[in-house]
């Protein structure tokens, strides 16, 4: 059976506008996706990107802001779900500028803020009713890169965990490295460990990762200022770039990457071009874990800033043109055909899908 799905999507809004919008992806007759607004929120400035907890209850919004409540520093903010509403329970300040991503660590009890201007991370407690607590750590990077007009100081652009989840690995795009963080959970602070930083070629400009799916010890990261796909080994100590590819065909200019995301099952990954305006798919290696070229479609939008797999289904986030476009993924072989279908939302930035327990069980 085909499965329906739950979309939040964060944008570029004022506080007293619909920044956040909920979707239902759900089959129609005979199997067909069909994607439907159920709620539109408002509440928090620039909620551009978000994060959902593991059991769906809560919401995170990053505040993509130069300052919170009269002082330097963007925010988050945290709201509860209910069914096909919000409600807001708390914002907190990052103390550092233009967060633009955030990562919950509900085993530890735990928000982490990437704050893209001051080249900062964040963190935070979180209380047991899942609002945001006490800032409990801010990391400041410091240096350059070569790119004077967009590494002219650090840029910490994405924090995810490293493989045993023991810590955190933090994209630096003004910086060309990615640092790496051990979490200590009983004080509640970041502690650095540079022999374990990735340090990328002068330039270069990574933003994202995603972890392969089998082997964790295997990094996939998007350069947004080269426009390529770097495979890392990143284990036992030592980082190793094994692969560098192209997301672009040859002679293609003025292009920035933005989102990498592997499909369900591992065995694709997908980054996203904006100038292009394309999605590039890539097979992955079952046994090497390296990339093949397999294609690349147009999005049929604008600045695809983000994009989201749902099984046999991805969606593009057009910042520029304000849509959401949706295209048929081959699961079986990483083809993406047009469905010619799409849905306005203003300025989308971040799109977050999970399956729609109720919605599949009530068979809807």
């Amino acid at each position: 059976m085909k499965q329906n799905y739950i979309l939040y999507a964060g944008s570029y809004a004022a506080a007293e506008e619909a920044g956040i919008h909920g979707y239902r992806l759900i089959r129609g007759e005979g199997g067909e996706p069909r994607l439907t607004e159920v709620f539109a929120a408002a509440g928090v400035s620039n909620p551009s990107y978000l994060a959902v907890s593991s059991d769906g209850r809560f919401l995170y919004s990053v505040m993509e802001d130069m300052t919170y409540e009269g002082r330097s520093g963007g925010g988050v903010a945290a709201f509860r779900i209910h069914g096909d509403s919000l409600t807001l329970l708390n914002t907190r300040g990052t103390e550092g500028t233009l967060p633009c991503h955030l990562l919950p660590d509900e085993k530890r009890g735990f928000l982490y803020a990437a704050n893209y201007m001051s080249g900062s991370v964040s963190m935070f407690r979180l209380n047991a009713d899942g609002s945001i607590g006490e800032l409990c750590d801010l990391k400041q990077h410091s240096g350059h890169g070569p790119n004077e007009e967009r590494q002219e100081g650090p840029h910490v652009h994405y924090a995810g965990y490293s493989a045993d989840e023991a810590g955190l690995w933090c994209v630096d795009l003004g910086i060309d490295r990615i640092k790496y963080y051990r979490i200590d959970e009983e004080n509640g602070k970041l502690e650095p460990d540079e022999k374990r930083d990735i340090v990328f070629p002068g330039g270069t400009g990574p933003r994202h990762f995603v972890l392969n799916r089998e082997k964790r010890e295997l990094m996939y990261v998007v350069s947004e200022l080269s426009s390529e796909v770097f495979v890392i080994q990143c284990s036992g100590g030592e980082n190793r770039i094994l692969q560098r590819v192209s997301t672009l065909p040859e002679q293609a200019e003025n292009n920035t990457c933005a989102a990498i995301h592997l499909s369900g099952d591992g065995r694709f990954l997908c980054a996203s071009n904006r100038g292009h305006d394309s999605i590039a798919v890539f097979a992955v290696d079952a046994g090497t874990g390296l990339l093949t070229f397999t294609g690349r479609t147009g999005t049929r939008g604008k600045t695809p800033r983000d994009f989201c797999l749902c099984g046999d289904v991805i969606l593009s986030a057009n910042q520029d043109s304000d849509t959401i476009t949706m295209f048929r993924f081959d699961e079986k072989n990483g083809k993406i055909d047009d469905m010619d279908e799409e849905i306005r939302c203003g300025s989308p930035v971040c799109l977050i899908g999970a399956i729609d327990c109720d919605e599949n069980e009530n068979g809807r």
